[in-house]
């Protein structure tokens, strides 16, 4: 694999695109008649620069690019945010554009990650101070592309960096101070990942890592690619693909991207995948000890299939074979498979589907007696019977006893020996075993009666 590092004018604009996100956090900025105030203070570890960072005002609710406010930093660090609604509350968050230091949301303390966790300030506060951290090492996400030459019908506009669960733009992809975007593909030439994907070779996988910093070490993040939209003025939202996850595909629901941690050295994010034509099927019986059969579904490219079973939707370890046999611990669970496709053409982001659930998972067969208990020793009044439990159809059991009375339990009689009293002269003593077994039925066994005792 060739790496070269280049400045195409392509690329030159991603790894300048903190302009991009500048330009779409204004952009985002509504306009208002309204002109109250929070200024303040950002101080910055050694190394950073002040004219990267910017100070963003969030309504408690706001989402995506739905930002209220935002303003750059003075020689000296302050800020003025001077487009805010008097008498409202607001979230600060602080995005570096060179990535030199970690985004986050302003409390009193310190910087924090989660939007939740923010300290609300209220238009009209000053003297505010925000202290930043650096960043976490740069992560490379690596934009991927098939080896088939085959590219998307959308083309990339912008790739962010995003705060889970309410999609804010919380960096970007490739930034400036990360270092040089890199262009890769295994071959003797480079060949840059462009503006547009149509701009690619066949039979070669097509990708370009490009460092991203200004993240916090193991905090989760999630990652967008705006597209190009045909529209004049684009909503960004409604022009989004999301990660994925570990080879899978964009997604184009926030809900169900994927993160990753900060500090995490690579993330390959592939923009095409397989995907599942229809679901694979479960057959077999619901019972513990009974053998479930999964045939995989089908998908839209060729490749190798694996398996999943799965306990009330969770992974069961070691059951990745396309039979799994129930056991104890699924007893009153669903049981279902999932299958994932490893496409033949690399590059391709994996696919996954999982089957519909089986029914409550009953009940096992109660254990048999193969061999009946039997009951050993003289049965004369003061002498002691031993009883064996015998033999039965399964293993992992655990065995009580009963000690009988002409057919009726003795109280307290439970051991697996009994001496005999005289009020069991003139009886017949016998000895009956109930063997156990999670996620089975009890299952019972009854030895002979002894002769009568004396």
């Amino acid at each position: 694999m060739t790496i070269t590092k280049t400045r195409s004018r392509a690329l030159l604009a991603l790894a300048t695109s903190g302009t991009l996100l500048a330009a779409t956090l204004v952009a985002a900025a509504p306009a208002s008649a309204a002109s109250a105030t929070i200024s303040g203070r950002v101080t910055v570890p050694s190394g950073a620069y002040l004219d990267a960072i910017a100070v963003v005002a969030w309504e408690r609710t706001a989402t995506f690019d739905d930002v209220t406010d935002t303003a750059s930093l003075d020689s000296t660090g302050s800020f003025t945010l001077d487009e805010l609604e008097a008498g409202t509350s607001y979230q600060l968050s602080v995005i570096d554009y060179s990535g030199k230091t970690g985004a986050g949301y302003y409390t009193r303390d310190k910087l924090v990650p989660a939007a939740a966790d923010a300290t609300l300030v209220k238009a009209g506060s000053t003297g505010i101070t925000i202290r930043t951290r650096a960043s976490a090492p740069a992560t490379d996400i690596g934009i991927v592309l098939p080896a088939d030459g085959t590219y998307p019908t959308w083309n990339p506009a912008g790739f962010y960096v995003l705060e889970p669960g309410n999609g804010r733009i919380t960096g970007f992809v490739g930034n400036a101070g990360s270092g040089d975007a890199r262009a890769m593909r295994a071959g003797p030439t480079a060949s840059p990942l462009r503006g547009s994907f149509a701009a690619l070779a066949d039979g070669e996988v097509t990708r370009m890592d490009m460092p991203t910093a200004g993240l916090v070490s193991g905090v989760d993040y999630t990652l967008a690619a705006v597209a190009v939209p045909s529209e004049a003025t684009p909503d960004f939202e409604d022009n989004l693909y999301f990660y994925g996850g570990v080879n899978r595909s964009v997604t184009r629901s926030l809900s169900s991207a994927a993160t990753f941690t900060g500090g995490t050295t690579k993330v390959d994010w592939h923009v095409l995948g397989a995907t599942a034509k229809t679901a694979p099927t479960v057959t077999g019986t619901a019972k513990v000890g009974k053998t479930l059969t999964a045939k995989a579904g089908t998908f839209s490219l060729a490749g190798t299939v694996s398996y999943q079973w799965l306990r009330n939707g969770k992974a069961i370890s070691g059951a990745t074979a396309s039979t799994y046999t129930l056991r104890g611990s699924d007893h009153g669970a669903r049981v279902s498979v999932r299958t994932t496709l490893k496409p033949t053409i690399k590059g391709y982001g994996y696919g996954v589907k999982s089957s519909a659930q089986t029914a409550k998972v009953a009940l096992g067969a109660a254990p048999k007696a193969t061999a009946a208990p039997k009951v050993s020793g003289t049965a004369q009044a003061g002498k002691k019977l031993t009883a064996s439990r015998g033999s039965w159809n399964l293993t992992g059991l655990t065995y009580s006893y009963r000690w009988l009375r002409d057919g009726k339990d003795i109280t307290g009689a439970t051991k697996s020996t009994y001496a005999l009293t005289k009020a069991d002269a003139g009886k017949k003593i016998s000895v009956r075993v109930t063997a156990k077994r999670t996620g089975y039925a009890t299952g019972t066994a009854r030895s002979a009666s002894t002769a009568t005792v004396k």
